[in-house]
């Protein structure tokens, strides 16, 4: 563990960091805060522990810097991708990404009897119709998103034996959640 107070897209006074839609703030979260959590889980990590939890630049508002006290910041909407949906005793499993997913980070985890896959897309642009290939049949798929529109949105899932098909929207972060 190591202490991170990253907030560079917007000062201690600035109120940006209250504002959901905060362009600066989202891309900080998506481009720097998220990927350095995938890039970690991708290196083996059995888990990455933020310092603060309750802070304007965190994921709890404290009062400050436009934020209200208790509410569910962006990055926290972001940060719960993993720490709500990957839980403790979850295994990271392998997995093969295709060509065609080539702007895609993704992770995979096995626990509870469910497989979770986180998926982060920094890029300008959407991947629709991504089919994700389970290694037994699905009955139920989950998608959950957080963009900077939208926090832990369910999104539509087309589930066909073991294919998943879900679409991922340019700059978000997704779980998407097989149930065998």
């Amino acid at each position: 563990m190591t202490e991170w107070n990253f907030h560079e897209a917007a000062g201690d006074t600035s109120t940006a960091w209250g504002d959901a839609g905060n362009l600066a703030v989202w891309d900080e979260t998506l481009d720097t805060v998220m990927r350095t959590v995938n890039r970690s889980m991708e290196a083996g990590w059995s888990a990455y522990i933020w310092w603060y939890g309750k802070r304007f630049y965190s994921f709890i508002g404290d009062g400050s810097a436009g934020t209200t006290t208790g509410a569910v910041l962006k990055r926290g909407y972001a940060f719960g991708q993993y720490a709500k949906y990957v839980r403790p005793g979850d295994q990271r499993i392998a997995l093969t990404k295709s060509s065609k997913a080539s702007p895609l980070e993704v992770t995979a985890y096995q626990g509870g009897g469910k497989i979770k896959i986180v998926i982060l897309n920094r890029s300008n642009s959407a991947v629709d119709n991504a089919v994700i290939q389970a290694p037994q049949n699905v009955t139920t798929a989950e998608d959950y998103l957080t963009s900077r529109t939208a926090s832990a949105a369910g999104q539509a899932t087309t589930v066909n034996g073991g294919q998943v098909t879900v679409s991922i929207p340019a700059r978000s972060i997704s779980t998407v959640i097989l149930t065998p």
